[in-house]
């Protein structure tokens, strides 16, 4: 359990075992020694083993908490905003990287930039005293090894307002203006762009949308428009679940119809030759996809790249429940 974004933060953690709820830790940005953790705090979490002792951290926006209840480290890059990205940003880089912007306009004045996940060390960030609202990192040009990432802020300089590679290297000044969501949909390994249509004066809600960023001629391809369906969450546009449900690494999309009288999953029709393990047995993707709908929607990420020229996928530790509680199997 968490609360708290602009100052005070506190977390909890509890058991539930043989019918009983225990309290396990408390962490508190008021007690001493933990100061620096107020006011770091995003509107959403992840979870992952950013330090790979096999135990799982909580990522509270611009500072992580360690399994044990005690800080891990806070950047003292302030608020974060509204949005949150954890995943081997850059496979290049060992470990996970995170990615967010910042609303903080304090010192250090990050704007957004992107992190080594186990010790905060900044790895690339475009440094202005500004509220910088969304952002989102996804592979979506093969050019360039890793995720790339962009922000949205109304900042006007040339120091770095656009599209980014992993490394921090510009790309384009241009950059898609879909910046909410990202989804692994037709058949290559890059990832395209989930958000909506957005019309707040007639249609405040908007219709989702899935776009393919075309890296050469820097424009997006629209690949679907659910017709009758509509978005949450106003300019955010957020579906009320993307997952791989089916199970063959592809993402499906779940939005309500328009009237709200149904729940409709959308799935890619697209064939593909990339055999990868279905992501729900991946832990960081799959913690992904239960905390999605905490606070403002994330799209989910793996704990590995996944992306253009990547590695084969690490074959996921699985214990079935008949193995673990010795049951025969045929």
């Amino acid at each position: 359990m968490a609360r708290g974004y602009y100052t005070r933060a506190v977390l909890a953690a509890y058991n539930w075992r043989d019918g009983e709820l225990s309290l396990e830790w408390v962490f508190d940005s008021d007690d001493e020694g933990n100061e620096e953790y107020a006011g770091q705090g995003n509107h959403q979490l992840a979870v992952a083993d950013v330090d790979q002792d096999k135990k799982d951290e909580i990522i509270y926006g611009a500072s992580v908490i360690d399994d044990d209840g005690t800080g891990l480290y806070s950047t003292g890059w302030g608020h974060g905003g509204d949005a949150l990205h954890v995943s081997d940003l850059d496979p290049n880089h060992p470990g996970l990287e995170i990615f967010q912007p910042h609303e903080s306009t304090q010192i250090p004045p990050i704007g957004y930039g992107i992190r080594d996940a186990a010790t905060g060390e900044k790895l690339f960030g475009v440094d202005l005293r500004s509220d910088v609202g969304r952002g989102l990192a996804a592979d979506i040009d093969p050019r360039y090894d890793g995720a790339e990432f962009w922000a949205s802020t109304s900042w006007d300089g040339s120091a770095g307002n656009g599209l980014h590679a992993a490394n921090g290297e510009l790309i384009s000044q241009e950059k898609p203006r879909s910046i909410n969501h990202a989804v692994w949909w037709d058949g290559d390994l890059g990832r395209e762009l989930l958000d909506h249509t957005f019309d707040p004066d007639n249609d405040p809600h908007g219709v989702g949308r899935i776009d393919k960023w075309d890296y050469e001629k820097e424009e997006l391809v629209n690949l679907l428009t659910p017709e009758g369906t509509r978005t949450n969450n106003w300019t955010k546009g957020n579906p009320s679940l993307q997952a791989d449900i089916f199970g063959d690494w592809r993402e499906e999309v779940i939005w309500p119809s328009s009237d709200s009288e149904e729940l409709r999953i959308y799935t890619t029709t697209d064939l593909t030759e990339e055999k990868i393990y279905t992501l729900m047995h991946d832990p960081v993707y799959r913690l992904s996809v239960a905390w999605q709908n905490v606070a403002y929607n994330q799209p989910p990420h793996t704990g590995f790249f996944l992306g253009y020229n990547m590695k084969e996928a690490q074959r996921p530790d699985i214990v079935t429940g008949d193995k673990l509680f010795g049951r025969d199997k045929e």
